[in-house]
């Protein structure tokens, strides 16, 4: 699965319309429409290659930024299947803390 963000999308845009311009490219799993904000919508494919497709296709089409999604590989809000978090630590890389925390930072004296 791939996840595209389509940014800079007209308020009164709907799903349908989204689902009518992207499913050229492939099959699409799911489309969620942001409201409060508005402006921005996910796209779910079933096949990054068709997500990269469409990426190609309609960045700047209407005034849209159509990108590969930065978490791609998570569920929506940043969380794996499981329910855990995907943010990792800015010092060692690891999940499961913050670089506040990190045990190499504490041991440091930074």
């Amino acid at each position: 699965m791939a996840r595209v963000y389509v940014g800079n999308l007209d308020p009164a845009v709907t799903a349908r319309e989204l689902e009518d311009e992207f499913r050229v490219f492939g099959v699409l799993r799911s489309v969620w429409v942001a409201r409060k904000p508005p402006g921005f919508a996910f796209i779910d494919f079933d096949d990054k290659r068709d997500a990269q497709d469409a990426i190609r296709d309609t960045d700047g089409k209407n005034g849209w930024r159509v990108e590969l999604s930065r978490n791609a590989s998570s569920g929506r809000g940043g969380r794996d299947r499981s329910g855990g978090s995907e943010s990792k630590c800015y010092e060692c890389g690891e999940s499961g803390h913050f670089a506040r925390e990190c045990r190499l930072r504490i041991g440091s004296g930074v």
